[in-house]
């Protein structure tokens, strides 16, 4: 067969309009729904009275969509989204069709520094509400596939306080299944709560 011909279930996808506009309406109700995540990070009281730098509050929420994570569609809300060379500081909501929701904090640069200790006080905090660090070098990678992120529960304090200093980045982030999909903005706003309300905490 030419490998341009097509298979039996190929061409019956290709005859078939319905699936590709699902897909599409299902992609605008993503869209639509980052918007509400965004309305509700922005209004929580953690958000409103974290001291952010004036650069990191500077540009705007950013929605942005894809085909072709993994060959995938997806669907993303940064917000914050300060990245300015090797500094970060952001928290990134994502889609990725077929899989879950993802949301992420990633700190890089002088921004992690600044936040070095509070992480690793709150080691504890991370462990017991579920989050996972991001072991990897490439900064640019969002996934929970091939062992991309490990739980920091799984992680003793000694070995925390490595992970937090291997990279000039950090990425602390918490999947979260479709099946959450109405619960879904809910648990993105708290989980963000978390992460400022950890990195806002004093020594005690």
């Amino acid at each position: 067969m030419e490998i341009f011909e097509l298979t039996a279930a190929e061409a019956a996808i290709a005859g078939s309009p319905d699936i590709i506009l699902l897909k599409n309406r299902v992609m605008e109700k993503v869209v639509g729904l980052m918007g509400e995540v965004h309305r509700g990070l922005a209004a929580a009281d953690s958000h409103r009275h974290f001291p952010f730098r004036e650069e990191w509050q500077k540009p705007s929420a950013k929605i942005s969509r894809g085909e072709q994570y993994r060959h995938l569609p997806w669907v993303m809300l940064d917000f914050p989204r300060y990245f300015s060379g090797k500094e970060a500081f952001a928290f990134r909501t994502m889609f990725w069709w077929g899989h879950y929701f993802i949301c992420t904090l990633h700190l890089g640069g002088s921004v992690k520094a600044q936040f070095r200790d509070a992480l690793i006080r709150s080691h504890e905090l991370l462990a017991g509400n579920g989050f996972q660090v991001y072991l990897g070098d490439d900064p640019w990678e969002h996934d929970f596939e091939g062992g991309n992120y490990r739980p920091i529960g799984s992680i003793s304090l000694a070995d925390w306080s490595v992970v937090t200093d291997r990279y000039d980045f950090l990425k602390i982030a918490k999947p979260f299944t479709l099946s959450q999909w109405g619960e879904v903005k809910n648990e993105v706003v708290a989980a963000y709560a978390t992460l400022l309300e950890l990195l806002n905490s004093k020594a005690g």
